[in-house]
């Protein structure tokens, strides 16, 4: 498929182009640093990253991470000096530059380490930092015999297929420069906690047999709590004219009350963000669409799941986002099954009582 651009004024693409075969060959997540320690491969990565500038006058690498399988850069084109450029001419110039480099450089793909690999792969990556030129590092050390299998020799690449979202609004912009700064310590809070990145699908509770088909990820456990309580604060107010409200809720969150709301309105948003701050405060945030089969969470919200105090949940199925129901009255409703649940928690509290 051939792409035409044809625009004015400047545009910003996020782009992300992973290694073939997914292999871990570019860098390593050793903690939440948003800049993780490179492996010669992404050394190579980020020298062809910082040789695109000039490249093309009207085209700018912006923000950028290395990940060990693949890639994330925010690319700024300014349309005003070439209205027909295809953000596409820079990544596949990206892609041919780094596969030369490696070939040149006679690197190959490194196979999964096991602990003891992982701590060669560490020294090397202290090494390389101790270089004045990290592209001169020799290739890191080949698995042995008995270490997940035999090195290959084959040239790593870049699987041909990428992927670019265009960003129309500074709004988007500041999102997708956090999600690129945060991506490293999402990454490894996925890959230390699986289970709580887990997406549940029809779930099935007490508290929840109140209508809506419910999906969610998290900390399913917090429905159980007999301390839930419905939040809602009104858009006619501001967060200030919800001051003290909010305290309020606080003080019953760090007695052990776990707020349900949808943190949509200015005041809920500003509840959620104290909440974050509270270290031992617990809520369920209900979403007013449907979570999808691969569905990915914002970093705000990886950081919570990690954490196990954060359930996030949809009482609506796939295919709601597409349907005439409008955002409206999708968040009504979701509002009207959070007071259910928590009423059907106390009630159920009280029978058991």
């Amino acid at each position: 498929m051939r792409l035409h651009f044809h625009h004015s004024g400047r545009q910003f693409f996020f782009v992300t182009v992973a290694i073939e075969g997914r292999a871990k060959i570019l860098s390593r997540l050793l903690d939440e640093s948003p800049l993780p320690p490179l492996l010669p491969h992404g050394e190579a990565v980020k020298a062809a990253l910082l040789s695109l500038h000039g490249l093309f006058p009207c085209a700018t690498v912006s923000d950028f991470v290395i990940m060990p399988d693949h890639l994330h850069f925010l690319l700024i084109v300014n349309y005003g000096l070439d209205p027909a450029f295809n953000p596409l001419w820079v990544t596949h110039r990206l892609m041919d530059a780094v596969e030369g480099a490696w070939k040149e450089r006679g690197y190959t793909p490194e196979p999964l380490p096991d602990q003891e690999m992982e701590e060669r792969l560490r020294r090397a990556v202290e090494q390389a930092r101790l270089r004045p030129d990290n592209l001169t590092v020799s290739p890191p050390p080949t698995a042995p015999q008995g270490f997940g299998g035999s090195a290959t020799v084959l040239s790593p690449r870049w699987d041909r297929r990428c992927y670019l979202e265009l960003s129309f609004d500074s709004r988007q912009l500041k999102a997708i420069r956090h999600y690129i700064r945060l991506n490293p310590a999402r990454a490894l809070w996925k890959t230390r906690h699986p289970d709580r990145f887990v997406r549940h699908a029809a779930i099935r509770h007490p508290v929840l047999d109140t209508g809506g088909d419910w999906s969610g990820m998290g900390n399913l456990t917090l429905l159980s709590s007999p301390f839930l309580r419905h939040v809602r604060l009104t858009l006619r107010k501001t967060a200030a004219e919800h001051a003290a409200e909010i305290e309020a809720i606080l003080q019953q969150a760090r007695k052990g009350f776990i707020p349900v709301c949808g943190f949509l309105s200015p005041g809920e948003k500003e509840l959620l963000r104290r909440l974050k701050t509270e270290p031992y405060a617990r809520f369920i945030r209900l979403v007013p669409y449907a979570l999808p089969p691969r569905y990915d969470p914002s970093a705000e919200d990886s950081r919570e799941l990690a954490a196990d105090r954060l359930l996030i949940l949809s009482p609506f199925p796939p295919g709601t986002d597409e349907n005439p129901e409008t955002f409206r009255s999708r968040c009504l409703r979701m509002n009207d099954l959070a007071a259910a649940l928590c009423a059907k928690s106390r009630s159920l509290q009280t029978e058991r009582g």
